[in-house]
């Protein structure tokens, strides 16, 4: 008596035959029955299913709009679609679907105009006018107004020690909003 190993697999054996005539091999290969039954299989042994993909043409008797079309509904996956282009234009969009992620809220404007008054007082003491700036000129501009102001060369003056302070602080603020835009 033979033991069996615990986790041996069995040895499958097929129990289907090809579906040409006269061959009697195994039929493991399938192969749609037609155009028309697409879902409907026919099986055959290696040496016949090659043959058979060879005679095999899906297309046959399509035009050329039919298999353009059917190319085209591949590659949506027969899904219906629609078009969400700027031709379709909602008025009250916010009404029509709900704001779950606060996409419609308008930003308040206090933030923007405080974060503004700060550049533009920034930009005062730096003696910048607010038209072309970038951040190679407010560096240069920086650096002359600290030589100019630094109280080393006014003999440890508190006045000009306040005024680099202010300078310090003008020029953190303008660097920290050339940064974000």
């Amino acid at each position: 008596m033979k033991k069996k190993i615990l986790f041996e697999k069995e040895k499958f054996t097929l129990k289907r035959k090809c579906s040409k005539k006269g061959c009697l091999k195994a039929g493991v290969y399938k192969a749609p029955k037609s155009e028309n039954e697409i879902k409907n299989y026919i099986w055959f042994c290696e040496e016949h299913i090659s043959s058979y993909k060879k005679k095999w043409n899906y297309c046959k008797n399509m035009t050329q709009k039919e298999i353009e079309k059917h190319i085209e509904l591949d590659t949506i996956g027969w899904r219906p679609t629609w078009n969400f282009s700027t031709k379709l234009k909602f008025k009250n969009f916010e009404k029509i679907f709900p704001d779950y992620f606060n996409f419609f809220k308008k930003k308040k404007q206090s933030k923007v105009i405080k974060k503004n008054s700060l550049l533009n007082n920034a930009l005062k003491i730096l003696n910048i006018n607010g038209n072309d700036i970038n951040i190679e000129s407010v560096e240069n501009k920086y650096k002359k107004l600290v030589k100019k102001y630094h109280p080393d060369k006014h003999n440890g003056d508190k006045k000009y020690e306040e005024k680099l302070k202010k300078i310090n602080k003008a020029f953190e603020e303008v660097k920290k909003q050339l940064t974000i835009q």
